[in-house]
């Protein structure tokens, strides 16, 4: 018998030029628009997109050659006048929360402001934050959240989980979970593809992560049969297609032009990792991740590159086998994923330093009993002495 639950947006759009076309959708959604951005520091450029859109009628934007390259774009193209007939009838505010930490008390505090307003759908701008945040505002205030990534440096976008810090934000201290699904994700490929290639690479890691961490959990609970579709051959397929389009979508990046391959790892990225939420649930590498942040010297290194690396000692504990590490390891150096705790800024720590970190976030928080398989803090820790000489002798 298994428990089966999906975790996607309820609309999930992507093409280029979306910004600019941000109120259309938001039209079909609310009346009272506040939109957070946290997106430095492109912001000035971004709520430029997004004001263009606000202030022209809605024809000005669709994009004809879009709609003749996509029925389900063209779709749209008839309905401007309703888009126009909407959108007189809303207000958009804008709500710059770029040096705000994602704490209970800030939450709080924009959520008074939000209610004061009479706001009824609240827009995330931004990488993880801008989304954590406009997800956390369902805890206090009943909107509707539309989410806007400008990076895609995390798989944040389909999350219906925000994670929250200490004031300082130093520690993870909670999390919340929105009671529904955001009701559209809407990324720009003209914004995401300026971000260059390591804003990718930290994606990919972070996505290449969670289909490992299904991988794992699946083989550590003997569970590889739970729904043909999300089968551990189907994630597999998955892992496949991202060790193949990956390097050409990380060449996009970097001449600033997207291709097909950028196209769909980006997609990958920002929306394929939903319905993995039912087999991951929290994921061994991830557990790491909080433990790295227990060192100021993590902090420079973007999420996604930090659980990308977490995914070696991920695979060599869980018996995924050398060859398959191997494979893992030559592909995070194509792409730019780090492979050592040396890149990371974390060699030379001890055994006692690390069990201290681990207990002021991870053992604080409990993160590491919702794995679905038993692991010690020690166990946890030793994972990393094993990653490291194992990549002594790749190298």
């Amino acid at each position: 018998m298994s428990y089966i639950e999906y975790h996607v947006a309820r609309r999930y759009v992507q093409f280029e030029g979306a910004l600019r076309e941000l109120a259309n959708y938001a039209s079909l959604i609310g009346r009272k628009v506040l939109i957070l951005t946290a997106c430095a520091p492109v912001t000035e450029q971004v709520v430029a997109k997004i004001r263009e859109g606000i202030d022209a009628p809605a024809a000005k934007w669709m994009n004809p050659q879009l709609a003749a390259d996509s029925p389900r774009y063209a779709r749209y193209m008839p309905m401007t006048d309703r888009f126009d007939a909407l959108r007189r009838e809303m207000e958009f505010e804008f709500y710059d929360i770029g040096d705000t930490v994602v704490a209970e008390e800030n939450i709080r505090r924009v959520a008074e402001y939000v209610q004061a307003r009479g706001v009824d759908t609240v827009v995330g701008v931004g990488g993880g934050k801008g989304q954590d945040f406009a997800r956390a505002l369902t805890h206090f205030v009943p909107v509707k959240v539309i989410l806007v990534p400008t990076l895609a440096a995390t798989n944040a976008s389909i999350s219906t989980l925000s994670v929250l810090y200490s004031p300082d934000g130093a520690k993870i201290e909670q999390y919340w979970r929105m009671d529904s699904a955001p009701d559209l994700v809407l990324a720009d490929t003209e914004v995401l593809v300026a971000n260059g290639p390591r804003v990718l690479a930290a994606g990919i890691g972070d996505i290449t992560s969670t289909y490992y961490e299904a991988l794992c959990n699946l083989k550590m609970t003997g569970r590889t049969d739970i729904l043909p579709a999300l089968s551990y051959e189907g994630v597999r397929l998955a892992v496949d297609v991202m060790r193949r389009q990956a390097p050409k979508a990380v060449e996009a990046a970097r001449a600033g032009k997207a291709n097909n391959e950028f196209e769909s790892v980006v997609s990958m990225i920002l929306h394929n990792c939903g319905p993995l939420g039912m087999i991951c649930t929290m994921g061994f590498a991830h557990v790491l991740d909080e433990v790295f942040l227990g060192f100021e010297a993590s902090h420079k290194t973007p999420h996604g590159l930090r659980v990308g690396y977490a995914t070696i000692p991920m695979l060599l504990y869980t018996g995924m086998g050398e060859e398959e590490t191997r494979q893992y390891a030559a592909f995070c150096k194509q792409v730019g994923i780090p492979t050592t705790l040396a890149e990371l800024g974390l060699d030379g720590i001890s055994d006692e330093e690390w069990l201290r970190a681990y207990n002021e976030t991870a053992g604080r928080s409990g993160t590491l009993k919702t794995l679905p398989f038993a692991v010690t803090p020690e166990q946890l820790i030793g994972s990393l002495k094993t990653a490291e000489a194992f990549m002594a002798k790749l190298n």
